[in-house]
């Protein structure tokens, strides 16, 4: 009998959890752009959304090198992004025309740090900070 009880709290409490536990950390930028840090693993959210009529867009217009990519098609929440390389990069959207012809109706720019990550990463930093050390 406490085996059976044992057994349905056991079950209840897996079947408690909200979500996926896999699912990735999300960054979530702020509106009016700025500096953002997103690490490997994790994904951005830039709360930016299209017209609901379909007449303008976001569109990416810098970096040509991307350390962030786009994830797919923008929903109702945003845009978003995932990190793809270690480094800073500044990414800048303009909210054009669909047609693409026109001038942007806003520009917002962001900051993105991608750190290094991994345990190479973090080998190779503690191994730089014994040497680096000075001299007595």
């Amino acid at each position: 009998m406490r085996f059976a009880v044992l057994l349905i709290f056991a079950l209840a409490g897996c079947a408690s959890r909200w979500g996926d536990p896999h699912a990735p950390k999300t960054v979530v930028a702020d509106e009016a752009g700025g500096a953002v840090t997103v690490n490997h693993g994790a994904r951005l959210q830039i709360p930016l959304v299209n017209d609901p009529a379909g007449a303008y867009e976001w569109r990416r217009v810098e970096p040509e090198i991307l350390r962030i990519v786009l994830e797919g098609p923008p929903d109702a929440e945003g845009q978003y992004f995932t990190p793809v390389r270690s480094g800073e990069e500044k990414l800048r959207l303009e909210y054009r025309p669909v047609g693409g012809e026109g001038t942007a109706q806003r520009v917002v720019s962001y900051d993105v740090t991608v750190p290094e990550g991994g345990l190479f990463s973090r080998m190779w930093d503690a191994f730089k900070e014994v040497f680096s050390r000075p001299k007595k």
